[in-house]
């Protein structure tokens, strides 16, 4: 496609984020299009610009090591009581890079069929909406085994600004959507054990 085609519909959906009332917080630029990660109602999503697809994405996620890692910021006794229970070394290791490491840890012990069972809920959610939903995984880069690990899911709506009748009400109807499947995933998450040990709660 051509550049400016694509400049016009990153701008125009931007527009309709700004027009909605929600607030731009960040941005970067990758190898295969925009990002930008968008505040609503101290929600966060982030919204992809591709440049090789037809469409754009809207994107919620939950990462299990990043909510664990935020509860240690709140509530050392948490932090501590992990720490002891995998016997952690904490030496030479900066405090977010320790959350960190616990955190992951601490979704590595997370019970494989309860996560299953999660997964297979999760899923359901989305039968009658138009969004996807995908696993999240990630490689614990202190572990020389680079076994991928579970660490939550993420929840997509596409957006077709190319097209001729394409407006506001499409952003607002996919942002809306992606919302409410992201809340009904935090109530399904709050069902894991770690999550009723750093007493998650969405806000």
């Amino acid at each position: 496609m051509a550049a400016d085609e694509y400049y016009d519909a990153v701008g125009e959906v931007l527009s309709y984020v700004l027009s909605a009332e929600d607030f731009i917080v960040g941005q970067e630029n990758t190898a295969d299009g925009k990002s930008f990660i968008i505040n609503r109602d101290n929600t966060n999503l982030q919204f992809f610009a591709g440049t090789d697809t037809r469409y754009f994405i809207v994107i919620y996620r939950f990462s299990i090591s990043q909510t664990i890692a935020s509860a240690y910021e709140g509530e050392n006794q948490i932090l501590r009581g992990h720490l002891e229970k995998f016997d952690i070394d904490e030496s030479n290791l900066r405090d977010e890079d320790l959350d960190n490491k616990v955190a992951l840890r601490r979704v590595k012990d997370i019970d494989d069929e309860q996560a299953e069972r999660l997964v297979t809920d999760i899923r359901a959610l989305a039968m009658h909406t138009g969004c996807r939903i995908d696993s999240m995984y990630k490689t614990d880069p202190w572990d020389d085994e680079e076994q991928e690990i579970w660490d939550g899911v993420t929840v997509a709506g596409l957006l077709y600004p190319y097209e001729s009748d394409f407006g506001p009400r499409d952003y607002e109807q996919v942002a809306q959507e992606v919302i409410s499947v992201g809340y009904q995933i935090d109530d399904v998450m709050k069902k894991l054990d770690v999550m009723e040990e750093i007493g998650f709660k969405h806000i």
